[in-house]
């Protein structure tokens, strides 16, 4: 448990120390431009960084689920390339940030906020998946 928060602190100060070398990282991704992608199914990858129990609730439909407390840990099990687009979104933004930092310091480049996080998600009633069913 101990060497997983040391490990979470460090790419935390690597993010931070990155942050003022890599270029900053591109605005939000919006709400339609996912939702048309997806009717094309030319959408990047999504990662949902919130509780297990909070993705069975309802996830965008696609959504990888990983913590963001895991993230470190199990990056590499999601599969994605280091210039892999990926959309990162949590219940507000607060965490999906968290994630953001974390891949941008494990090398990932492409990483991008989904704006407004699934709450405007919800509020512009897009559809979920809960349980195998899309509800709206």
């Amino acid at each position: 448990m101990r060497i997983g928060v040391f490990m979470l602190v460090l790419l935390l100060a690597v993010a931070a120390v990155s942050a003022q070398t890599m270029p900053s990282s591109s605005a939000p991704f919006a709400r339609q431009e996912l939702a048309a992608r997806q009717r094309d199914h030319s959408a990047p990858a999504l990662l949902d960084v919130r509780t297990p129990a909070e993705y069975r609730e309802g996830h965008i439909d696609g959504a990888f689920n990983v913590p963001v407390d895991q993230l470190a840990a199990r990056h590499g099990a999601l599969g994605f390339e280091r210039d892999q687009a990926i959309v990162v979104y949590c219940k507000s933004g607060r965490r999906a940030a968290r994630a953001q930092q974390i891949l941008q310091a494990l090398g990932y480049r492409q990483v991008r906020l989904l704006d407004g996080s699934i709450q405007a998600w919800q509020g512009e009633h897009r559809p979920l998946v809960r349980e195998g069913a899309t509800t709206p």
